[in-house]
């Protein structure tokens, strides 16, 4: 299992521009602002999870009971996430949250929006509860972009290459069968019909 983590996170920082994934530079100021961002871990953890159980769809994957638990993983996270270091063991922890997600039931869409919720709350407590000048408050924005940019990506990838491992080894079918089935099965489809209008009865 540590082999495939390392070799997806190998492969998903081979595939992320350089400047669009969290940098050396993005983790030093990120430290030097660490206390400051510290005061918003109650803010954040209690947002994010009343948004969860607010909602149906995700709901159904948590448990009112394990709540607490999950907030605690949150909180590690994001203590995890201030105090650095960004090493390999913190990337491939956040390759492993895709093989989480896929046991438990987190769908990539899920993740991904609550990624954008957490974007959001920060941008509006860095200028608010924080008071930070804008200059400052945007340049923390960039570095929280790049780093959800790298840990969507490792999560997502993760998410799919488990999956199709888990497919792979229950059918006996190979992942490389796989990709070559797909890509056959797609190699007709047209994905720009789908955004043109659809024609009247006129022809119009």
């Amino acid at each position: 299992m540590a082999a495939h983590l390392a070799a997806v996170t190998e492969a998903v920082f081979s595939q992320l521009p350089p400047s669009v994934r969290f940098s050396s530079e993005d983790e030093a100021f990120l430290a030097g602002h660490a206390p400051e961002l510290a005061r918003l871990e109650d803010h954040l953890v209690q947002g994010f999870y009343d948004i969860l159980f607010a909602h149906a769809a995700t709901a159904r994957v948590l448990s009112s009971g394990e709540r607490a638990e999950r907030e605690m993983a949150l909180r590690r996270w994001w203590r995890r996430t201030l105090q650095g270091p960004f090493d390999t063991h913190y990337w491939e922890w956040q390759a492993a949250v895709g093989l989480i997600h896929v046991r438990v039931g987190v769908s990539n869409p899920m993740m991904i929006g609550m990624w954008g919720w957490t974007l959001n709350a920060l941008q509006e407590a860095l200028a608010g509860k924080l008071s930070l000048p804008p200059q400052e408050a945007g340049r923390l924005m960039e570095v929280f972009h790049r780093l959800a940019a790298t840990v969507q990506a490792l999560t997502a990838e993760s998410y799919l290459q488990n999956y199709l491992a888990v497919l792979a080894n229950s059918t006996g079918i190979t992942a490389e069968l796989i990709h070559r089935l797909v890509a056959v099965e797609l190699a007709a489809l047209d994905p720009s019909a789908h955004g043109q209008k659809a024609p009247t009865a006129s022809g119009v």
